[in-house]
């Protein structure tokens, strides 16, 4: 894709003053001019995710520059910008749909402030300016699905920050499995070098592939026992009341 400084500020949740800084810097590469406007790309939204998670973990821009620096020289920016993208990839939706803020209630179908705050603290939702920005429309539109059956939005707003909660810990545990795999083959502060940087991107790809089909695997068989026995016990419920 292609983007202006202010559509990749906004896609790497960053600003464009920082986007400026990091080019000045010489942490990120300058973008493709056409005319007057700066055309950027994915390996720049790739590079930025990457400075600002360095940034965040305490690394100064000096010691991010030599790392890029050492890490690049010699070898091929395709393999680089695959490795890079492949940890930075986010395989949550990246559907976004805007509408103007003062209508979300009436999208939700809600007259609560509240419910929008939470959907913001839950990151379902950002504001910008006069937008609101849904950020996972099929869940929030299932939401509504759900709303027209009697369930409240706030009683499916607990649900999903419960099941968010369970997910982030099921995510820590295969992520953990794979930094310890790692450690334990090459020692810790590893890089991939040369050849190994395609193998490490595959098994990058398939760990992130087998952690999404065995979360989803085992939630789907976890819900027919749960469904079989709820609706087991209902059953056992109505024929004793019938009995009686």
């Amino acid at each position: 894709m292609e983007y202006r400084i202010d559509d990749l500020a906004r896609e790497a949740s960053t600003t464009s003053r920082n986007v400026r800084a990091y080019q000045e810097r010489g942490l990120l590469p300058p973008p493709t001019l056409r005319g007057r406007v700066g055309i950027y790309g994915d390996e720049h939204l790739t590079r930025l995710k990457v400075i600002d998670s360095l940034l965040q973990r305490g690394f100064t821009s000096t010691h991010i520059a030599d790392f890029l620096a050492g890490w690049e020289q010699g070898k091929d920016m395709g393999e680089i910008l695959g490795l890079q993208e492949i940890v930075t990839r986010k395989w949550s939706s990246n559907d976004v749909k805007s509408i103007p803020l003062d209508t979300v209630e009436e999208f939700l179908g809600i007259r609560s402030t509240e419910i929008v705050d939470r959907l913001v603290a839950s990151g379902l939702v950002r504001i910008e300016g006069d937008q609101c920005e849904i950020l996972d429309p099929v869940l929030l539109e299932s939401f509504i699905d759900m709303n027209e059956y009697g369930f409240t939005l706030e009683q499916l707003l607990d649900l999903h920050e419960t099941t968010a909660t369970s997910m982030n810990t099921i995510a820590e545990s295969m992520i953990e499995a794979v930094a310890q795999h790692l450690i334990a083959q090459h020692g810790p502060g590893w890089m991939p070098q040369n050849d190994e940087i395609a193998d490490t991107i595959q098994m990058f790809e398939k760990m992130r592939r087998l952690a999404l089909e065995s979360s989803q695997a085992e939630l789907a068989r976890a819900l027919d026992r749960v469904q079989e026995r709820a609706l087991n016990e209902h059953l056992y419920q109505t024929l004793s009341r019938t009995s009686e």
